[in-house]
């Protein structure tokens, strides 16, 4: 959302040479919110891998297959892929709730300040749905994390 923020605001900025430069910030945001989402699922859903990273690709399946089911793999190969990528599931998670706050939480601000209520209620409906999932998916690796931890004790 963030890069098609950036590329929405100078289009206008340009529309709105003669009126307020925080609506046409609000307008880039509205933008950014429609067609980032638009991006993001017309990748998920048509990209296809390219064939050097079938392995890598194939290790986030059973990640995200595990993240899903809440318990990793019995095999021992599938253990080691969702070990490995247990970091950037974290990170991912951190990253998404903080750019959510960073670039959302501004844009409902402004969208208050310029008056345009129903934009806010929609930042704000996107990102309580972009937290509520960085939490899930944080408490998903937590507990992914838990169960690949050895068993000590006697």
């Amino acid at each position: 959302m963030l890069i098609v923020g950036l590329l929405w605001l100078p289009v206008r900025l340009w529309e709105e040479q003669d009126g307020s430069v925080e609506i046409a910030v609000v307008r880039a945001g509205l933008n950014a919110v429609i067609w980032g989402f638009a991006f993001f699922f017309t990748l998920s859903r048509f990209g296809k891998p390219r064939p050097a990273e079938a392995g890598r690709v194939a290790a986030w399946a059973v990640t995200e297959t595990a993240l899903r089911r809440g318990e990793p793999p019995a095999d021992e190969a599938g253990r080691a892929a969702v070990a490995d990528n247990l970091p950037a599931v974290r990170r991912g998670a951190r990253f998404g709730a903080a750019g959510g706050m960073a670039l959302l939480g501004p844009l409902i601000v402004l969208a208050l300040r310029v008056g345009w209520e129903l934009a806010a209620a929609g930042f704000g409906i996107v990102l309580v749905a972009v937290l509520a999932e960085a939490v899930r998916t944080g408490r998903r690796e937590r507990r992914l994390r838990a169960a690949l931890a050895p068993v000590r004790g006697g």
